[in-house]
């Protein structure tokens, strides 16, 4: 790993399916969801996951940085079966 405090986003591509990411704005506090393959292709030209964080821009408030966690889909097996992947991990 380097030295980032963070793993790079596209460490999470092989469990694009099953996982996402919850980012906060850092200025107004807004929660969204986002696709693991949209942040991938979204921090392609960051070096590092903490750069590509540091200039996300919040569409509601204008502010600059969030911080991220990642969530899992924790729907059981049935649900999953019925209702299909959860919208947000089919996002490019």
């Amino acid at each position: 790993m380097s030295k980032d405090r963070l793993l790079p986003v596209t460490h999470y591509l092989p469990a694009a399916d099953r996982v996402y990411f919850g980012l906060d704005c850092r200025s107004c506090h807004r929660h969204v969801r986002m696709g693991v393959r949209r942040a991938v292709r979204l921090a392609a030209d960051s070096p590092t996951t903490e750069r590509w964080l540091e200039r996300l821009r919040c569409t509601k408030c204008g502010g600059r940085g969030a911080s991220i966690i990642v969530c899992a889909d924790t729907r059981g097996q049935t649900q999953k079966e019925q209702e299909g992947p959860l919208p947000v991990t089919l996002e490019e």
